[in-house]
């Protein structure tokens, strides 16, 4: 596996590693990372588990620009099993909230970016910069 540790420091992710990265085009970079913690935090019985179970189909995330580009994670969370209450569980991250299509750091931009702009203008943007990965026209 290829180094990326200047791209890891530039993403600036705790407890992320690059595992290869893609500039799409001109306007665009795809980052696959992974997950450095050795352990998660069960939410069920607030155990601490080590053991994982599988990992779950890579999810696509938009994140801050990089390089001048628009930067799209791409993050398989594992999966855990906890020997306590024997239930398996998706870690959770700090930069992102579950079931969210971006990081928190993306959506902290997009509010203060409505602080200053127009909210329809703003909202008219990112819907442009979402539509080409969705295959919108």
């Amino acid at each position: 596996m290829a180094d990326y540790q200047l791209l890891a420091e530039l993403l600036g992710l705790p407890h992320v590693q690059v595992a290869d990265y893609q500039i799409l085009n001109a306007e665009r970079i795809e980052v696959r990372i992974e997950s450095r913690l050795d352990a998660a935090v069960c939410p069920t019985c607030q155990r601490v588990s080590a053991q994982i179970h599988d990992t779950a189909e890579p999810q696509t995330l938009r994140d801050l620009t990089i390089w001048g580009r628009q930067c799209w994670l791409r993050y398989a969370p594992r999966r855990f099993a906890c020997a306590t209450c024997q239930r398996t569980f998706t870690e959770r991250v700090a930069w992102r909230e579950p079931g969210f299509a971006y990081t928190l750091r993306y959506a902290q931009q997009i509010y203060e970016r409505t602080q200053h702009e127009d909210i329809a203008q703003v909202a008219l943007r990112v819907c442009e910069s979402i539509g080409g990965q969705f295959g919108r026209k």
